[in-house]
């Protein structure tokens, strides 16, 4: 949020998040997601009941021209994306021969016992810069013609951190 607000709106306070839901009022039981929309003053919070969706299977897509540096209450290329996973659960969304992104999650691939994230991602996410910083994962080009030398992959965000299931590539669809 705070690169959000410096990079799109000029910003150079960092805006203390955690101060600031300490004054929203939040749900006490169950799983939520909470969504902050703001611009470059105006914040509005919810809470979403969230669950967990079972992704076994991806559908390459190919969009050249897209650009999600940050996140936006505006999603309708992506979900446009999503919607040409055929039989699949979800996309991975390819840009200029490269893998970036499913529609809701970065994602890395294993290979022997070192995981690799996309270096060019569409959204990079919270909880995939927080994994490179603890060099959990690594970052690397991936091509689509090398998805096959990977052994499984995992999506990753905020709501499920690293614990997602490992998945094996033989899942995704060309």
């Amino acid at each position: 949020m705070n690169r959000s607000c410096k990079e799109l709106y000029g910003h150079r306070e960092l805006f203390d998040l955690e101060a600031f839901l300490d004054n929203i009022e939040r749900p006490l039981q169950g799983l939520y997601k909470c969504r902050i929309v703001y611009d470059h003053e105006s914040r509005q919070v919810e809470f979403l009941p969230y669950q967990p969706t079972l992704i076994t299977s991806l559908q390459l897509v190919v969009e050249n021209r897209i650009s999600y540096a940050f996140k936006f209450a505006d999603r309708r290329e992506i979900d446009r994306l999503h919607a040409q996973r055929k039989d699949c659960d979800d996309v991975i969304i390819v840009k200029q021969g490269l893998i970036t992104d499913s529609s809701y999650a970065n994602i890395a691939f294993k290979k022997g016992s070192r995981w690799y994230t996309p270096a060019l991602p569409l959204l990079k996410g919270t909880m995939r810069t927080n994994l490179l910083e603890r060099n959990i994962i690594y970052e690397q080009e991936i091509g689509v013609d090398e998805i096959r030398t990977f052994k499984s992959f995992k999506l990753i965000n905020a709501m499920f951190e690293f614990d997602s299931p490992e998945i094996d590539v033989s899942n995704i669809v060309f």
